[in-house]
């Protein structure tokens, strides 16, 4: 069984109605942040547990829930039952396996009405027998300024508007979020959160020890001892009083258990070490028999071979499962194959049709940032590092600020490849520009390379047409040459004081081209040393024209 598709209304960040098409095995959510992806899978959780961060939904309903817009759409007219918002999420299912299952969930109570399906929906919504005491209520406040949920209710039927009940495993879904179990809500609900990974049976187990222990507190000598002193000519009452351990309610236990690693307190670890603990405890424990399984960025305080580890018990504990995983992370990305890839945002799109050697290739070489040009909206891809300084240092000079302060991403292409950003890119649809050395020989490796890309009108080719400016540091030496002043001045730039003697030994214009052609050839060190010089230097140096047109975006 998977979620073929999730519709919400109304729930915070989606205003409306949002619909999904997910993957029925694993779901990777990307996106800026603010896009939705925390509430895409909270969204999940509550149509499929009644649930919200470990808390039954009727206990947890808020205004916060709510869509903001609607909410003041909702304040701004007559405030009638009639207008109060709802929140809506349904999930339609695919691959149910067992015909009784199939039959007990499959109706037309649906949004897409009469079109027969199968699936669960949740509503939060006005109490409609409340509508007396709700006008009574309006009559009382005719300046009601806030949306009164406590006139709201909890509805979870399936589509054939049968009861959902919570102990249904056909569809129960196990959410770990990181930043949740870590000691940020008190000592009670930390505890609370860190020993819920264990799952319901080993949870009794411990209470019932705990309680156990605690039954045996009143028989240890010391405590019979204080006790047969306390009040003992019976001057405060007549009952026998005594010191006792709490063992009448169920959840104390939870304010005194601790989890410890070699003796030390759970809570006094790294962050880091807590993450890995607790996320291999919820993937061992407490996913067996669940069809549905959220993880919630789970590289946060990870160092990157423990997130390698992670990734892996991940692929292990999901197969046969739904996954639905949030990340920044481009490992991540690339290791759980990036045609698994939901992109969140004002047009969700799915990578699925993303060339599948491209995401082949990136699951053998997770390393590349192939998240960058998944989220940017304008993109330059650049040769090497010392064309990166060299293009910034063009943007800062003519818009006085870095590149990225107007949303353009530039990205080194190293071992992946062009080609491999592209084929991305084709799907994503944003603005690439592409600044790549012609290799002296230009109509082969740009005019004809690009060929392949001609229908793409949001990719766009800069490189030098002259072959014999094959690569960044020839074309900057051409464009700084006109005459000798011009040629001395670009050289005190980007030579060191110790090379720039050796480079005025030589006499005329041709012969200190040569020598600076000359030492460029000789070390990659020393072009992104040069490429820094020219990025802190206030001496303005001229630049070829294709790098120019390289950093300037339609607006």
């Amino acid at each position: 069984m998977y979620i073929q598709k999730l519709k919400i209304k109304n729930l915070k960040k989606y205003n409306g109605v949002h619909e999904f098409e997910f993957n029925s095995d694993v779901n990777i959510l990307v996106g800026d942040n603010e896009s939705g992806k925390s509430t895409l899978l909270e969204a999940i959780e509550m149509v499929l547990n009644n649930r919200l961060y470990n808390q039954g939904l009727s206990q947890s309903i808020s205004t916060d829930l709510f869509n903001v817009a609607c909410v003041n759409e909702f304040l701004s007219g007559d405030r009638s039952a009639e207008s109060l918002p709802e929140i809506l999420i349904e999930a339609f299912f695919g691959g149910v396996e067992d015909l009784e299952t199939e039959n007990k969930m499959r109706g037309t109570v649906h949004s897409e009405y009469p079109n027969e399906a199968t699936g669960v929906q949740l509503r939060i919504c006005f109490k409609g027998d409340w509508k007396e005491s709700y006008g009574a209520f309006l009559r009382a406040n005719p300046d009601l300024m806030t949306l009164p949920i406590e006139f709201y209710h909890v509805e979870w039927f399936n589509f054939a508007w049968k009861p959902v009940q919570y102990y249904d495993t056909h569809f129960r879904c196990v959410s770990i979020d990181p930043t949740r179990i870590h000691p940020t809500y008190g000592r009670q609900q930390y505890i609370k959160n860190t020993l819920g990974v264990l799952g319901m049976e080993s949870l009794s187990a411990l209470n019932l020890s705990f309680r156990q222990l605690k039954a045996k507190f009143a028989a240890e000598p010391p405590v019979k001892s204080i006790n047969d002193g306390l009040d003992s000519a019976d001057e405060i009452t007549q009952k026998d009083l005594s010191v006792i351990a709490d063992i009448a309610t169920s959840n104390t236990w939870e304010r005194n258990l601790q989890l410890a690693l070699d003796n030390v307190r759970f809570e006094h670890i790294g962050k880091g070490e807590q993450t890995q603990v607790l996320l291999m405890l919820a993937l061992t424990n407490k996913v067996k028999d669940v069809p549905f399984l959220l993880i919630e960025e789970p590289e946060n305080h990870l160092s990157h071979l423990n997130m390698v580890k992670l990734i892996n018990r991940i692929e292990d504990k999901s197969t046969g499962k739904q996954l639905f995983i949030t990340t920044h992370s481009s490992f991540v990305l690339n290791k759980l194959n990036l045609n698994k890839v939901l992109v969140l945002g004002s047009n969700n799109k799915r990578l699925d049709k993303v060339d599948p050697q491209t995401a082949k290739r990136l699951r053998r070489m997770p390393g590349f940032d192939t998240l960058r040009v998944v989220l940017s909206e304008r993109v330059i891809l650049a040769e090497g590092p010392s064309d990166e300084i060299v293009l910034k240092k063009i943007y800062l000079s003519k818009h006085g600020v870095l590149p990225e302060e107007h949303g353009i991403d530039i990205i080194v292409v190293r071992g992946v490849g062009f080609k491999n950003y592209l084929n991305i890119a084709t799907e994503i649809g944003n603005e690439v520009h592409i600044v790549k050395d012609n290799d002296h020989d230009y109509q082969k490796n740009i005019a004809d390379w690009s060929r392949e890309y001609a229908a793409h009108e949001n990719f766009k080719f800069f490189s030098s047409r002259r072959n014999e400016e094959n690569s960044l540091e020839p074309a900057l030496i051409a464009a700084n040459s006109e005459n000798e002043g011009q040629l001395d001045m670009f050289a005190r730039v980007v030579l060191s004081s110790q090379t720039m003697g050796s480079y005025n030994q030589n006499q005329s214009v041709d012969e200190k081209t040569s020598f600076l052609s000359n030492w460029f050839k000789d070390s990659g060190a020393r072009k992104v040393d040069s490429a820094m010089r020219i990025f802190e230097s206030e001496v303005q140096i001229r630049y070829p024209d294709y790098l120019k047109k390289a950093v300037a975006f339609d607006p």
